[in-house]
């Protein structure tokens, strides 16, 4: 277990990406709404990948797998729900990347053989997972007889927990070397031809000047243009494509903050005024504190200036038992009393030897309590510190520097290791117990000391009471109750000063609403609900919540009715194009140089110079691809038009083609390589995907 808490603080790439997960409570009600079985298939698929349906004992095996193997590395027993929301998308994402490419692997016959895994462990192919965790600081070297003890010492672990994370170590390399290998053969696939070369180099080498006339769509009154129904649809059809859409929910809410109330204050107010006395007479104030405030002692021992500036200056003219107060801060009463007046030095500068008890056994610790007394007798009698430090010290940070910690300032330490160094003297030796394990300390050095004051702050929160939460939930429940459709909801909203607030967009596996916390909850309901449906009461947080569903899209082409307004823009637009078309058409015919045009078409001649194929926009007329395509193909010294661009219908004509000599033909065809390898796994993947037909049902239990 020692070699596994070196690897703990070695992780690196892999705690990137093993980030941990709270184990997700399966809600059985939402299984039973239906009225089916709770063992139907169904009702207990979580995703469907490549024809294979995945479930949730599945997902969430996996989930609790990798919970476990997160506990290893953080010595945490519980995840944040940030950190929950991160790893289920991180299985997610193993489930889909495996199951897409899994036929993919037996087709080309993608395999690991046991040499392999054995030469990426213990070989001259050392993987780089296992040079992060094994490799000699010092030198970047893996030594392969740190892996062999490291596997000898999982054995004799009773635990298991040194062989589930190995386990899981061997399953990483192998995945992530079938992905690397299956991603080599498409790279190595890509080749660029000597005519897609040429025509590169052609497009990036040969640019153009022209000068241009642009009629602009604004010449034309949208009042002026006349738009029947059937142009809309004729539209709509044509350009279906850009009106595809996601699901997606609107929702109005209405937040009943759940605040103190007066009573509330005064209840906080009366109870540290009644506590006051027993607290000045309490012979340990510490204790006191502890049993009775709503925050903890904090044990710090202050300098002038650190306190708060409405306690700074009495505490340093104070002494110890005196107490100051009841006062109101930060939303609480609270009253201080001086528990200890000291002079410590700022800063400290120390050494330490850690022993860790890595097994949770009463074996382990005894071993690590007598080899620290055997190291502090051997340190007093005159050994060196420093070698010790190196072959014994559990912390990877120290051990290499001879234990050297350098200077550190008080509460930068754990609280046991802290007080034995800045309550010690210069060149004491002390053994102290922490979470960490024994620690072997010899102090160093102190700087200068000065007046420090340790003061026990008893302190009463005002927080909303049993009955502040029951009155107010009352008020959002009354308010749900009686408005039950949006009409109802938006009007009572207005009538009693509510500020309605907006949520448009929500995706089904969206879990954040700016303003409320871990609103997964309201977003799932408005996935479940009818259009128009208010909510029951959500409680996120300190507020209660009532919504109602106000706009429902489903997934695929946006209903033209959904859509009319954009449409009917881009409709006008479109019949401007062809009347101005038209216009420029007709004065074609009779101009033979770019100026005539402009004059008969009463507009301005433009110049653009040094445009190329891959040239984005034109001056002043920003994005303008057709009008850069049709300049850069357009014969020299003939008009050309009419071009329907994004602002107007252009006619222009090239002055200019210009080539620029002497590129290496070897170089751009290296380039095209590089981009399409850069390009090829992602884009084969991303097709794979979509021809495996993912459906995603994860927003039924999450």
């Amino acid at each position: 277990m020692a070699t596994l808490e070196k690897l703990r603080n070695r992780a690196g790439v892999l705690v990137a990406v093993v980030i941990g997960l709270a184990l997700v409570a399966f809600i059985l009600g939402d299984l039973l709404s239906s009225g089916g079985s709770l063992f139907n298939r169904s009702q207990l698929e979580i995703a469907e990948i490549a024809g294979t349906s995945v479930s949730y004992q599945q997902y969430q095996a996996k989930v609790d797998e990798l919970v476990e193997i997160n506990k290893m590395f953080s010595g945490e027993n519980s995840v944040d729900q940030q950190t929950s929301e991160r790893i289920r998308e991180q299985v997610w994402q193993e489930f889909v990347r495996d199951l897409v490419l899994v036929d993919e692997y037996e087709k080309l016959g993608i395999t690991i053989h046991p040499n392999e895994l054995f030469d990426m462990v213990q070989g001259k192919n050392i993987h780089p997972i296992i040079r992060q965790l094994f490799a000699n600081p010092q030198t970047g070297e893996v030594d392969p007889a740190q892996v062999i003890q490291f596997l000898k010492n999982m054995e004799l672990d009773q635990t298991g927990r040194q062989r589930a994370y190995w386990m899981f170590v061997e399953r990483e390399i192998s995945v992530e070397r079938l992905f690397t290998k299956y991603n080599n053969l498409i790279r190595k696939g890509m080749y660029v031809t000597k005519l897609q070369t040429e025509s590169a180099l052609a497009d990036r080498n040969t640019t153009v000047d022209f000068n241009f006339v642009n009629v602009p769509y604004t010449s034309i009154p949208d009042s002026t243009v006349k738009i029947a129904k059937s142009d809309l649809e004729k539209y709509y059809k044509e350009n279906l494509s850009d009106y595809e859409q996601k699901a997606s929910r609107d929702v109005a809410y209405v937040v009943f903050p759940v605040v103190a109330s007066e009573s509330d204050n005064k209840m906080a107010e009366e109870w540290v005024n009644k506590i006051a006395p027993e607290f000045a007479a309490a012979t340990d104030a510490r204790q006191f504190v502890n049993l009775n405030s709503d925050t903890p002692f904090d044990g710090k021992n202050h300098k002038k200036g650190e306190l708060p500036q409405s306690i700074d200056a009495w505490a340093f003219d104070a002494k110890v038992g005196d107490t100051y107060g009841p006062f109101f801060e930060d939303n609480a009463y609270k009253i201080a009393r001086i528990a200890e007046v000291s002079f410590l030095s700022d800063s400290v500068k120390a050494r330490h030897i850690l022993l860790g008890v890595m097994e949770q056994s009463q074996e382990a610790y005894n071993k690590a309590k007598t080899l620290a007394d055997s190291l502090v007798g051997v340190i007093r009698k005159g050994g060196n510190f420093a070698g010790l430090a190196k072959e014994y010290s559990n912390d990877p940070g120290s051990a290499d520097k001879g234990g050297d910690l350098g200077w550190f300032a008080e509460g930068v330490m754990v609280k046991p290791f802290n007080d034995a160094c800045f309550s010690g003297k210069k060149g004491d030796i002390a053994v102290v117990e922490s979470q960490f394990g024994f620690h072997i300390i010899q102090i160093l050095d102190k700087g200068k000391e000065s007046k420090k004051v340790q003061v026990a702050m008893l302190e009463r929160k005002v927080i909303p009471s049993t009955q502040t939460y029951q009155r107010i939930y009352s008020q959002a429940s009354q308010f749900a109750g009686l408005n039950t459709s949006t009409e109802m909801f938006e009007k009572a909203a207005e009538e009693q000063s509510l500020t309605k607030r907006i949520a448009n967009n929500l995706l089904e596996a969206d879990s954040r609403i700016a303003g409320l916390d871990n609103p997964r909850e309201l977003v799932r309901w408005a996935f479940k609900a009818e259009l128009n449906n208010v909510s029951s009461v959500f409680e996120f947080g300190d507020n209660f919540v009532v919504a109602t569903l106000t706009d429902v899209r489903e997934e695929g082409s946006a209903p033209l009715e959904k859509v009319k307004n954009d449409v009917m823009v881009m409709a006008i637009r479109e019949k401007k194009a062809e009347m101005l078309s038209k216009k420029v058409a007709e004065a074609l015919k009779s101009a033979t140089t770019i100026e005539q045009l402009g004059q008969e078409l009463n507009v301005q001649v433009n110049q653009a110079a040094g445009i190329s194929f891959s040239s984005f926009s034109l001056p002043n007329y920003g994005p303008e691809p057709v009008v850069i395509a049709s300049a850069v193909s357009a014969p020299e010294a003939k008009l050309a038009g009419p071009i329907k661009g994004n602002s107007g219908v252009y006619a222009l004509v090239v002055s200019a083609k210009n080539v620029q000599e002497g590129v290496d033909i070897d170089s751009e065809k290296q380039r095209l390589t590089n981009s399409y390898q850069s390009r090829a796994f992602y884009e084969a993947y991303e097709a794979l995907k979509k021809a495996s037909n993912i459906k995603d049902m994860r927003s039924k239990f999450f």
